[in-house]
């Protein structure tokens, strides 16, 4: 199901952006979708990354963390024939 919205934008504003998207062989809706869909996107990833942020924040007042030494070793040791486990948080 397709919905229509509506926004009011100065007409010069309208008139440039209808010319980019012609000159990208777009039509000026099919434009609007993409970044409606990409603002969506990062919007979203920004609320991923702050509620991580904000569960790594409370692991690390508990306690729970890995150094990290522990962890460069870790990755230093990719690829090679003697890749060490991951470390776990103490």
């Amino acid at each position: 199901m397709q919905d229509t919205i509506r926004a009011r934008v100065d007409s010069e504003l309208k008139k440039k952006f209808e010319l980019a998207a012609s000159d990208h062989g777009q039509s000026s809706s099919h434009i609007l979708r993409e970044f409606m869909a990409e603002f969506v996107r990062n919007h979203e990833e920004q609320k991923k990354r702050e509620v991580e942020t904000l569960l790594a924040i409370e692991s690390i007042e508990a306690g729970r963390f890995i150094e990290g030494d522990e962890v460069f070793a870790w990755m230093d040791s990719w690829g090679t024939g003697n890749e060490t486990d991951v470390p776990e948080c103490k």
